[in-house]
């Protein structure tokens, strides 16, 4: 099934940013989503439903709220293009031209963006629509792309152009469309020819080198990589403030210095792309004042004089843009779903053992997760990446029981290009891969073929991988959580699960108990949950308490979850959970446990009136006695009033014949007698015996 094509809406303030913008972000991602643009108080022809909306300014939020209420909104940063800067270069310093744009807010931006690029030599009078007072004595206005806002009576108006969106904010518009960020690339080289345009514009209409220094400096800074460019014998001409901060000195103390003496102070570790004459780049690893740093030379051709211009980029700082990329792409469908709260207990049982796994949480070890299905498992697995230094990266989870042996190897450690029929083009990144700077969760572990555990063990203990039909190493940096319903140590003395791995992952072990060992979540999760999901509430007879109580839950917290499920449907519009109400298989187990507990208790009973008769004593004695105590149950009934009872049935007993008889009575617990006053009574098993009593006496 082919995949949707997702929907952005552009909303703009002014129609022509509207349609700029389109063409920025369609030229490079158009083929892969479908774009729309809609300006501000302009009808829809057509009903759209966007999955985002790029905003092109704060100003217009409110208003694609109130159009699209439940759609994800981005802002993008912007940045101006260099257009037409040479017309801004040719103005006098301190010469006052009015910064024209919509709304406040982005007026100020622009403003902010030419004073970064260095033409901070006028004076801008900042203007937008709505403005109250109106400039007088200003002949010249300069507007990015807004020009149809320029009031009355200004004669020299400069378009430098829309603002493009930065690099930045198009990698979060990638993210957030969940595309590869190769199209960043291509945005990149874009943004960068608008500069390069912008530069021969320069070249070719400004004769004083001073603009043009100033144009050169621009272009400069705007990289992040340090920059320098040198003539042919190595004399520094230029460097921008990046190559200043990673050497740390000022960029301007490098003028006129040769690069090659600066670079003897660096030590080469690798030659990447080899130095030659022949007009082709070269490119090698150094290591300066503990730094690693990537330097390449890249010939400048067709000017008439040779000359080069160096890069220079920090391996760490590579690094960690490549990590943070990995990281954020790899949370598309990778967060951790559940916390804490998800977790519903009452048990001091599972309280502490909440306690211990947010402190596994915190030492970054790897934690194996034991306990029957159904236990909770995974959402104590959640809850540890969550409790992580990890909690930034992402949670990606396998399950080894829901995956085919043909198909592990590939999905863990993925594969490169042609490894096998069917392989995906450009090849395919594994879980692990995926889980770089985050937590992956090897659920199931138990049932791992035995050929991939030497992999899995791998990769655990060296932290790097290597891809189905690759020959490169990718080192990953990953907190491995596993968890089972097996008996490892069984499954280990049987040869089915390699001992090495077990001690690998068994650095801290959590035991989830089984739900019949901590009854007193039962009533609670299942009302907890009819009441979250449902917002229903009822009434548990005691029967029905009792049935709950009673089953041993075998499937754990998944069956109580898929009987509160049943409970939902079938006490609808009842106020209270009857037996009924509940499935078959509780019923049927309560029921067959009262036989059994009646059979028990006839059993017993059995046994105590044999005793009592091989006792000597009279079963119709016994059943005198208990009838006198049931028909006085709620009234004080000492010995004298009993013996005076029993007199009116025509037995006679002596004091010390009753307190004997009272004392045997009390032994088996078919009576209670208090201290003092408060007499003799008949106790709930009296009562039954009682019963019992007179069902069986001729």
């Amino acid at each position: 099934m082919a995949k949707r094509r997702k929907k952005l809406l552009i909303f703009s303030l002014d129609p022509n940013i509207g349609r700029f913008l389109f063409r920025t972000v369609h030229n490079v991602i158009g083929h892969e989503v479908k774009v729309d643009v809609l300006s501000s108080g302009q009808k829809m022809k057509r009903r759209i439903r966007p999955d985002l909306i790029m905003l092109s300014n704060e100003g217009v939020r409110q208003e694609a709220a109130a159009l699209f209420p439940h759609t994800p909104v981005l802002v993008p940063t912007r940045i101006i293009t260099c257009f037409n800067l040479e017309k801004l270069l040719r103005l006098p310093g301190g010469k006052k031209v009015l910064l024209v744009n919509d709304p406040e807010v982005a007026t100020m931006d622009t403003l902010t963006s030419l004073i970064n690029f260095g033409i901070d030599h006028l004076d801008y009078i900042p203007y937008w629509s709505g403005k109250k007072q109106t400039p007088h004595g200003i002949d010249t206005a300069v507007s990015p792309g807004m020009t149809h806002l320029v009031p009355g009576g200004i004669k020299n108006i400069i378009d430098i152009g829309p603002r493009t969106v930065s690099s930045y904010s198009f990698l979060c518009l990638l993210d957030a469309l969940e595309l590869d960020p190769v199209y960043l690339e291509k945005f990149s080289n874009s943004y960068h020819n608008l500069l390069l345009e912008s530069s021969r514009k320069l070249t070719a209409a400004l004769d004083r080198s001073e603009i043009l220094r100033r144009h050169m400096e621009v272009i400069f800074d705007e990289f992040e990589d340090g920059l320098m460019s040198a003539s042919e014998d190595g004399t520094i001409d230029r460097a921008n403030s990046s190559v200043g901060r990673l050497l740390d000195t000022d960029r301007k103390a490098l003028a006129r210095k040769n690069i090659y003496a600066l670079l003897e102070g660096f030590e080469k570790l690798a030659d990447l792309v080899e130095d030659s004459d022949n007009g082709f780049k070269s490119a090698g690893i150094y290591s300066y004042k503990n730094h690693k740093i990537l330097i390449n030379k890249i010939p400048v051709l067709g000017s008439k004089m040779k000359s080069h211009i160096f890069t220079f980029r920090e391996i760490e700082r590579i690094r960690k843009i490549e990590e943070n990329v990995r990281i954020k792409l790899s949370q598309n469908g990778y967060l951790p779903k559940y916390d804490r709260h998800d977790i519903w207990t009452r048990s001091e049982i599972m309280a502490a053992l909440l306690r211990q796994a947010e402190n596994f949480a915190k030492s970054g070890m790897n934690i194996l997760i034991t306990g029957e299905s159904g236990t909770g498992k995974e959402l104590f697995a959640h809850l540890i990446h969550r409790s992580s230094a990890r909690r930034d990266g992402p949670f990606v989870a396998v399950n080894f029981a829901g995956l085919s042996e043909t198909l592990i190897e590939s999905e863990l450690f993925g594969y490169e290009e042609g490894a096998f029929t069917g392989a995906k083009r450009g090849g395919k990144r594994g879980l692990f891969e995926q889980a770089h700077g985050g937590t992956i969760f090897l659920d199931e572990i138990g049932d791992a073929p035995i050929t991939v555990q030497a992999r899995l063990l791998r990769v655990i203990q060296e932290k790097e991988v290597m891809r189905v039909g690759g020959s490169k190493i990718v080192p990953v940096s990953v907190r491995v959580i596993a968890a089972t319903n097996t008996d490892l140590k069984q499954a280990m003395l049987q040869k089915r699960f390699r001992k090495d791995l077990y001690y690998r992952i068994n650095t801290l072990e959590l035991k989830i108990p089984p739900l019949r060992e901590r009854k007193e979540d039962v009533i609670y999760i299942i009302s907890k949950y009819l009441k979250d999901k449902y917002k229903i509430s009822k009434n548990m007879p005691p029967e029905t308490v009792d049935c709950m109580m009673s089953y041993d839950w075998p499937g754990n917290v998944r069956e109580l979850i898929n009987t509160a499920e049943y409970i939902c449907y079938s006490s609808e519009g009842k106020m209270e959970i009857a037996l009924n109400h509940l499935p078959e298989n509780l019923t049927t187990h309560y029921r067959d446990g009262l036989e059994r507990n009646l059979k028990a208790e006839r059993d017993e009973f059995s046994r105590m009136k044999n005793h009592l008769n091989c006792n000597a004593y009279s079963k119709d004695i016994v059943f005198g006695l208990l009838s006198v105590l049931k028909e006085r149950k709620n009234k004080i009934c000492g010995r004298n009033s009993l013996k005076r009872a029993m007199l009116e049935r025509d037995v006679v007993f002596t004091e010390g014949n009753i307190k004997h008889f009272l004392k045997t009575l009390r032994d088996i617990d078919l009576v209670s007698i208090g201290t003092t006053k408060q007499g003799t009574t008949i106790t709930p098993k009296g009562e039954k015996f009682f019963h019992y009593l007179s069902m069986v006496i001729d």
